[in-house]
């Protein structure tokens, strides 16, 4: 796991159950000067949320233990605000977080190249709109 600021500033947290494509995330991300951590599911991700405040998670929607959506609903309204991206190689359950209507910074459908989804995640960092990304 990455080393951190004072209050999680400018930390991506990367919650998939994917070990392997999270670790192609956070080794490209870190070429791109993003700094991360990461966890295997949603009780793992609001847990590192909770220990490492980040101002950005990136969150897989089908995950074992707590899904995404449920992790998103529960760190909107966290006092530091991360920005949420929700993310799924499901049509259903990105349709579902779109109908969920949650205050997200984006939903995107997988496989998302390395190179947008960075884009996406310094948008967020930088309180970017979203807008024209991919």
């Amino acid at each position: 796991m990455a080393t951190q600021s004072p209050a999680g500033k400018d930390i991506v947290l990367i919650a998939d159950d994917n070990a392997s494509l999270r670790a192609t995330i956070v080794k490209f991300f870190g070429l791109e000067g993003i700094r991360t951590v990461q966890a295997g599911d949603g009780e793992m991700a609001l847990s590192e949320a909770m220990r490492v405040q980040p101002s950005v998670v990136l969150l897989d929607i089908e995950m074992p233990a707590m899904d995404g959506l449920t992790a998103a609903k529960l760190m909107i309204d966290l006092p530091w605000r991360p920005k949420i991206i929700l993310m799924s190689g499901f049509g259903d359950s990105v349709h579902l977080a779109n109908k969920a209507e949650l205050n997200v910074f984006a939903v995107l459908e997988k496989p998302v190249p390395l190179k947008p989804l960075a884009r996406f995640v310094w948008a967020a960092l930088e309180n970017c709109a979203p807008a024209n990304l991919l």
